[in-house]
Formats: structure tokens, C-alpha cells, sequence
């Protein structure tokens, strides 16, 4: 079924965008463009994932398909500002590419997962993926979009509120799917309590927009998990 090998190319993906990826040669290939031999090699990296989670060695060539066109998005997208909408973009775009080459090796194959992994793993692996590295750098961009400062001290308090973020959303996560939503409200209700005992303004407006960027993000891939569920 495409959408099996949609969610693994998805995994492989963001391993291979996030978690294999550092701040630095992010900001390398933003400022050299495409001189920068980071571009190449993770394209490389996003070829021979995308190549190992088909577990089919005539998959080649999708995979060629998902790891350049990778690299001419990333190349694309280093020639543009470092924008909320075109980190958006670019995923999207990268997503469709995925999409489009699942759809289209399965008209043509049957796949499945490999080595009988359940297909509710993958997807809840995807979610947990999402809800880390993708959540903090989307949020980080659409609070500097929207203009809500970051409090003194910048660096240090966004690491340590990435973090904190990252744990709230792999919580919230795990409570959607077992359907505890009453878990959900007391998180949510604590950290509540939590602001409204703060007396920043700056500082306040700072933690509670990105707290409910991250619900949204956690509770949104928590409902993405359950379709999956109904759906494969």
C-alpha cells in the first residue's frame, strides 16, 4: 500500500533533515549556497535512506528521484530568507515529492513493510519525530515571525524551553493516542498556572504563544497517528 511506503520514506526524511542535519551546516548551506559540499552530501544521505527503508534494491531510482530533487529544493530554498513560510514550503514540497514516488512505485508494486513492523509503529515514529527537532524550529520561526521577543538571556532560555517543549509535546502525544484527555487538560491547566504566576509580561507572552504552538503541533500529530490507525 503507498501510504506504508509514504510513512517510511516520511521517516526517513526527517531522520535524515533533522536529525542527521546540525544547526551548522544548516547555516553553511544557507551562506554558500550551492557551493557548500553539505548540500551534496546530504542529498547523498537522503538518497541512501530513502533507498533503505524499500528494502528493494530495484527502488533505486525512486530513491535517486527523492534524493535530488531534495537537493534542488535545498539549493532553491538557500537562495530565500529564513522565513516560517519557506521552511514550510520547503517541506511541503518535500513531502509531495515523497507522496508522489510512493504512488508511484505502487501502481506498479506491491509493498509492504518490511520484516513485519507494524505499520502504527512507524506512523507513531513519525509523530515522535515531529513533535522534537521539526516543532522546535517551526515554532522558533513563527515567533520571530509574529514578532513575540524573545526574553533576555535568549539563547540559554530557548534551549532550555526547547527541551521543555519537546517533553510537554511527546506527553501530549502519548495522551491523545491512549485517548487520556483529561491527562491533557490538567498539562495544560498547569502550565497555566505556571504563566499567570509570572509577573514578565515580555516573558509570559513569550512561553504561552509557544506553548500553544506545541499543543497544537502534538495534539494535531497525535490525531494524524489515530487516522493512521483507521486508515492502514
Amino acid at each position: 500500500m503507498w501510504l506504508e511506503l509514504f510513512l517510511c520514506l516520511l521517516l526517513a526524511h526527517l531522520v535524515a533533515d533533522f536529525v542527521l542535519q546540525t544547526g551548522r551546516t544548516c547555516k553553511d548551506k544557507a551562506d554558500r549556497k550551492w557551493r557548500c559540499p553539505f548540500h551534496y552530501a546530504h542529498a547523498l544521505i537522503v538518497f541512501a535512506l530513502s533507498w533503505l527503508v524499500s528494502c528493494e534494491c530495484s527502488f533505486w531510482w525512486c530513491a535517486l528521484i527523492v534524493g535530488m530533487s531534495h537537493l534542488c529544493i535545498d539549493i532553491w530554498k538557500s537562495y530565500h530568507d529564513g522565513q516560517v513560510y519557506w521552511f514550510v514550503i520547503d517541506q511541503a514540497l518535500h513531502i509531495l515529492v515523497i507522496a508522489g514516488v510512493s504512488v508511484l512505485w505502487c501502481l506498479s508494486h506491491q509493498w509492504a513493510i518490511p520484516f513485519g513492523i507494524s505499520p502504527l509503529a512507524i506512523s507513531a515514529s513519525v509523530a515522535v519525530l515531529v513533535c522534537w527537532k521539526p516543532a522546535n524550529i517551526f515554532i522558533k520561526m513563527m515567533l520571530k515571525h509574529y514578532s513575540v521577543n524573545m526574553p533576555e538571556g535568549s539563547d540559554s532560555g530557548f534551549n532550555a524551553g526547547a527541551l521543555i517543549g519537546t517533553v510537554e509535546r511527546w506527553l501530549i502525544l502519548i495522551f491523545v493516542c491512549l485517548h487520556c484527555y483529561e491527562a491533557l487538560g490538567l498539562l495544560i491547566a498547569a502550565k497555566s498556572i505556571i504563566r499567570f504566576g509570572d509577573s514578565e509580561t515580555k516573558r509570559s507572552e513569550y512561553v504561552l504563544a509557544g506553548t500553544l504552538l506545541s499543543i497544537f503541533i502534538a495534539v494535531l500529530a497525535g490525531l494524524m497517528v489515530e487516522l493512521s490507525r483507521s486508515i492502514i
